[in-house]
């Protein structure tokens, strides 16, 4: 690989971005003339002349109103022919790209009128199977699938390394996706094509069959995976030109659009968050199922448990125990995936390396029972109703799909016989989803992304390929396009739901690209965000402010403002916050003990007691209680009745480590020194990790102003670190 990469090519486009087409003809030359085994520079030198001649004119005085309209038109054939230079480059260069050329040359490639040739007479050929008898069917079958999956394995590699298409091409694709004459199957693998070409190379008028297709097919497959590629394919590296936010600009101002949109990109949260929902699963359901199940899993096969004829007598009730067990387990596991997880990643990651997936259509190909690829797979297992299932119900991604029909090819003969019985059965695959269900847009698009996700997660090659799940290029609805869009109504909706999701950086993004101060359930995100995301109380507490100003009457805004407040140090103002929230629910005993806490930690214990005291009546059992009234308590100086509420604390199953050292506070205060150290010491032992003790110096630090209030010096605090330390 010579010295000129990628990035060069990026500051050629930084350039044009920008309009100084100048800059970006020399930037050009230079990598051509370094490059010029790679492709003729005839359109370049014609570039050059061209806009050598508007500066001589304008040199010469000349005042060409359309001068406008002649730069940008150059910009546009240089951004053409630099993109054209980036994919000869890349196919050259970079393994995947080069190896795709190859797969992609394995056939001479029509030109368009032939490629439409070829997708009809497919489908007029496969409905004239049905006039013949066996067995020349299946022969006939077999070929032809043969033959048509060879040309769309190449047509496909084409597409990906195809240069700038022109409006021509455009328009035969666009009819082509949308003619009932093309299987849907066929549609379905050219617009992942288009969207994996216009990823890694951005190209307008592949961006226009894409957005076209979304906005007119009445293939719901087809238009849910181009919805995911017009979208993906703002992942591009580079900002796309002026002509894409045209194309793109009616479709945006449509609410239903930008409804799926925002659903869209819920979806792919769910994607980004898949190793958290395998950790969940392998941490916390996985070992129920294990546990439960009733059968022994070896190197050798998989055979059934002996039943033990004592358990029955000796706990009469396991068995029902462990089957609730596992059921409970596994319905965890079913709400995971209704709600949108993708919880079969874990297990079918793990069969991605069948010679099936060498092919990279293959990763993008819709299920299809006479794929030529999984044709022996598909003969092993024709006496069972397996794979019918499969295609029918099961809840998985075309990529699993396939993963599973070779995987239990491999092992169908292996398994005792009372399994293959099983593989019989309607529920073989557990809870199957129903046909109205499978055909709704959402679950389409979610078995799409899953597909995607594990191309982008486990492919060899995906390193070389810009990845749209990545931190840079999975909150898509950041991007400048969308801005003043229809998409802005569903933003508050989609901060909500990262905080629901605990995603900071999504968060974090969409707040930065949509801040409005006037829009009261963005100010009340950021406060969440600045809170418990960023932990800048000080933050939270200036956008609750600017909320509370214009919606006083908030109550879910006055409780966030009432606890950054608290966070901030200010707990003279938290305590009014939540005066104020009392005064409203004085009923609400979280509110109320919160308002005790605040109060005490402003120092106003007398106020604090009396409403401790009440509530110590209406809930005499409640931890949470005592533990605020023992700190009150000891706040003013009523050492012994503050030393029977921590009792009261220690002596229950519900104390916290917090509690022996507050009670070690009361001790020391109450002049029982002794007492204290052994509490600290206890205290110290709770917090200690991995046999390094817990320096208690630090919350004597951290309730310095306390102690310091009840006469207790920094030099005691010392002396007192050093008694806890002692042996």
């Amino acid at each position: 690989m010579d010295n000129y990469n990628i990035r060069q090519f990026d500051e050629v486009f930084k350039r044009l971005d920008n309009g100084t087409l100048g800059q970006a003809i020399r930037f050009v030359r230079k990598i051509a003339d370094a490059n010029q085994q790679l492709m003729s520079d005839e359109e370049l030198v014609n570039i050059e002349n061209d806009y050598k001649l508007m500066l001589g004119y304008m040199k010469q005085g000349f005042n060409d109103p359309q001068r406008g309209d002649i730069y940008a038109k150059l910009a546009a054939r240089l951004r053409r022919y630099t993109s054209d230079l980036l994919t000869a480059y890349k196919t050259r260069n970079m393994p995947f790209f080069s190896e795709t050329l190859r797969k992609a040359g394995t056939r001479q490639m029509p030109d368009n009128d032939g490629i439409k040739a070829e997708l009809e007479g497919f489908v007029t050929d496969a409905a004239m199977l049905s006039l013949e008898v066996e067995p020349e069917r299946t022969e006939k079958s077999k070929a032809l699938y043969r033959k048509h999956n060879d040309f769309m394995q190449a047509l496909f590699c084409h597409i990906v390394v195809s240069k700038q298409w022109n409006e021509h091409d455009a328009t035969i694709f666009k009819e082509l996706l949308l003619s009932p004459t093309t299987d849907t199957n066929d549609a379905q693998l050219i617009v992942s094509a288009l969207t994996l070409a216009t990823m890694n190379n951005p190209d307008a008028n592949k961006f226009d069959i894409l957005l076209h297709t979304y906005l007119h097919t009445g293939d719901e497959k087809v238009r849910q995976r181009a919805l995911i590629g017009w979208v993906f394919a703002l992942s591009a590296e580079r900002e796309y030109a002026k002509s894409i936010k045209l194309i793109a600009g009616n479709a945006l101002d449509d609410k239903d659009v930008a409804s799926e949109l925002a659903d869209l990109q819920k979806q792919i949260i769910f994607c980004v968050n898949t190793d958290q929902d395998a950790d969940t699963i392998r941490r916390d359901i996985m070992p129920e199922l294990i546990k439960n199940n009733n059968l022994n899993i070896t190197r050798f096969g998989i055979t059934e448990k002996e039943e033990d004829a004592m358990a029955d007598i000796l706990d009469p009730g396991a068995s029902d125990r462990a089957m609730e067990k596992m059921e409970e387990s596994f319905q965890k596991m079913m709400n995971m995936q209704k709600a949108g997880s993708d919880i079969y990643f874990g297990g079918f990651s793990q069969m991605k390396r069948f010679a099936f997936f060498y092919n990279v259509a293959n990763w993008f190909c819709p299920f299809y029972i006479e794929h030529p690829e999984i044709s022996s797979c598909v003969e092993n297992l024709k006496n069972t109703p397996l794979l019918v299932n499969i295609l029918n119900n099961g809840p998985f991604c075309d990529s699993d799909k396939y993963s599973f029909t070779l995987a239990v090819s491999a092992i169908i003969g292996k398994l005792p016989d009372n399994m293959k019985e099983m593989f019989n059965s309607a529920e073989a695959l557990g809870p199957t989803m129903s046909d109205e269900d499978m055909h709704k847009p959402a679950y389409i698009r979610r078995m799409i992304l899953q597909d995607m996700y594990r191309f982008f997660r486990l492919f060899p090659q995906r390193a070389q390929l810009v990845n749209p799940f990545d931190n840079k290029h999975f909150m898509f609805i950041s991007n400048k396009l969308f801005a003043g869009t229809k998409v802005r109504d569903y933003v508050p909706e989609l901060c909500y739901f990262m905080i629901k999701h605990k995603n900071k950086e999504a968060l974090e993004q969409l707040l930065k690209n949509y801040d409005d101060p006037q829009d009261a359930k963005l100010l009340f995100a950021h406060g969440i965000y600045e809170l418990d995301f960023a932990k800048r109380p000080d933050k939270a507490v200036e956008y609750l402010d600017k909320l509370i100003c214009s919606a006083p009457d908030n109550k879910r805004a006055m409780s966030l403002l009432a606890r950054a407040n608290f966070e901030y140090g200010r707990y003279e103002r938290s305590a009014e916050c939540y005066r104020t929230l009392y005064s409203q629910d004085p009923a609400n005993k979280t509110v109320a003990l919160n308002y005790c806490v605040a109060l005490s930690k402003s120092a106003r214990y007398d106020e604090a007691v009396n409403l401790l005291y009440k509530l110590d009546i209406e809930y005499p059992d409640s931890m949470p209680v005592i533990r605020v009234l023992a700190w009150t308590l000891m706040g003013l100086g009523k050492y012994a009745q503050a030393e029977k509420s921590y009792n009261r604390l220690l002596n229950s199953t519900e104390y916290e480590s917090g509690d022996q050292l507050n009670a070690g506070y009361c001790r020391w205060l109450s002049g029982d020194t002794a007492g204290a150290v052994t509490l600290f010491k206890e205290f110290v032992k709770s917090r200690s990790t991995d046999g390094k003790p817990y320096d208690i110096s630090k919350e004597f630090a951290n309730d310095g102003e306390f102690l310091t209030a009840h006469g207790v010096s920094d030099t005691d605090m010392r002396l007192m670190t050093d008694l806890t330390a002692m042996q």
